[in-house]
């Protein structure tokens, strides 16, 4: 057991060039001396950074339309410029389908008519302008919609559209295994490990996640057989033997005093994060678990507002940030939670969805990432839309393919695919 993980992390993220917030005293013979104001200011700092790369345009870039294309359940957004530039991306392959009205009636005069190169304003006044319509349905549209415009201002400029937003810092992105949702929850642990270790064949990974509990984000301490949980955290170990980084993800499974047994477990097995014991919303109790466990705590991942992302990383709720690039509004918010994340001296892993290209917005998102962890969730390259059918795409630079558990970041312009046009066609212009 590695009691002291969680200080290595937080010494690793100094050297390297953060400042930590304390004095919120989180960690070694202070973690338990928290003072009732906490000092935001390096993270205030931190937000007034501008994300987007207006320097490397000389010329204004208007806006001239933006589309939402739908087959199906399937979302497809479409803007050009002025001047004739396109980008195109792939909406969210699940929660898209059910909020697309929100893109030519609340979200479209955000952007058309609008100078691409203030991104930044622009994602700003399309969620804080909307404050009745906010949560993950709105963002959703947002990320794919600036997705779209960094893929048009990539395509310009022969520039990646991670490096419209920071400068490359990774061009390589190992990984850690998050796929397998049901399997790790509902078939026995014996087979469930299979599958993971199969995956691990695959790709080469060196970290894999597990699932803890029912995993319905309702704090119920429910699990789908009794001791199941106890059960796959001593055979993951068993199975993968020391050298396999393991973490494993609560999904808000957990009452604070059950989320602390397990978390007592897992520390006893040399887990590496535990992520989501609680609900994500319950502040109050993830930091009471925080406090008593020696492991590193990740989340926010369901989060979709800025300053509750200034809350948790000003109080070191969790040492691990997780915002989802959908369910948060895109690549811009999440340099701004990344930029915070460098300040206090801790690490973020951007968490991606299964299915759609989420893959391909991870690697552009953690290739020019600050106070990046050292894996980042996979799902494999599973490229299904809303309706099931493959979205063909092929890569401008390096292909798609995870060696020894890494995976090279495309460096082609925008985006850094090719979407077949065919496919593109079968999707029809919806308007309001």
């Amino acid at each position: 057991m590695k009691p002291s993980r969680r200080k290595f992390l937080t010494s690793a993220a100094l050297a390297a060039g953060g400042s930590a917030l304390l004095p919120f005293g989180a960690y070694g013979n202070q973690r338990n001396a928290m003072q009732s104001v906490t000092d935001y200011s390096k993270l205030d700092a931190a937000l007034k950074k501008p994300v987007f790369r207006k320097e490397l345009f000389s010329d204004a870039v208007i806006i001239e339309s933006l589309e939402l294309l739908l087959r199906g359940n399937n979302c497809l957004y479409r803007v050009r410029s002025k001047d004739g530039a396109e980008g195109i991306s792939v909406g969210h392959p699940f929660i898209a389908e059910v909020s697309y009205p929100m893109v030519p009636k609340v979200l479209r005069h955000h952007f058309v008519g609008k100078d691409a190169r203030n991104l930044d304003q622009l994602i700003y006044n399309a969620i804080e302008l909307n404050v009745k319509r906010q949560g993950i349905p709105l963002c959703v549209h947002v990320a794919a919609i600036e997705f779209a415009i960094l893929d048009m201002m990539g395509n310009r400029i022969d520039k990646p559209a991670g490096q419209l937003v920071g400068k490359l810092i990774n061009k390589e992105v190992p990984i850690y295994l998050g796929n397998r949702l049901s399997a790790l929850r509902l078939t026995e642990p014996e087979e469930s490990l299979e599958l993971v270790a199969q995956d691990v064949a695959e790709t080469g990974a060196k970290h894999v996640k597990l699932r803890a509990g029912v995993g319905t984000n309702l704090g119920t301490d429910e699990d789908n057989a009794p001791g199941r949980t106890e059960k796959l955290i001593k055979m993951a170990r068993e199975k993968f033997g020391d050298d396999m980084i393991i973490s494993i993800d609560g999904n808000g499974s957990y009452s604070v005093k059950e989320a602390v047994r397990i978390g007592k477990l897992i520390e006893e097995y040399n887990y590496e994060f535990y992520e989501e014991p609680v609900p994500w919303d319950w502040y109050e109790e993830q930091k009471t678990v925080e406090r008593s466990l020696n492991i590193p705590m990740a989340g926010g991942e369901e989060e979709f507002g800025l300053h509750a992302f200034r809350y948790l990383i000003g109080n070191g709720v969790f040492q691990i940030l997780q915002p989802d690039l959908f369910y948060f509004g895109g690549m811009i918010r999440t340099m701004q939670v990344a930029n915070m994340v460098a300040a206090a001296g801790l690490q973020i892993t951007p968490h991606i969805s299964g299915g759609g290209l989420g893959f391909l917005y991870m690697l552009q998102m953690v290739s020019v990432c600050p106070a990046a962890y050292q894996y980042h969730e996979f799902k494999k390259f599973a490229t299904l839309d809303s309706d099931g059918i493959e979205i063909p795409i092929e890569s401008k630079s390096e292909p798609f393919e995870s060696k020894d558990g890494i995976i090279q970041v495309p460096l082609g312009s925008g985006l850094g695919v090719t979407i077949d046009p065919d496919y593109i066609k079968t999707h029809k212009v919806f308007d309001a």
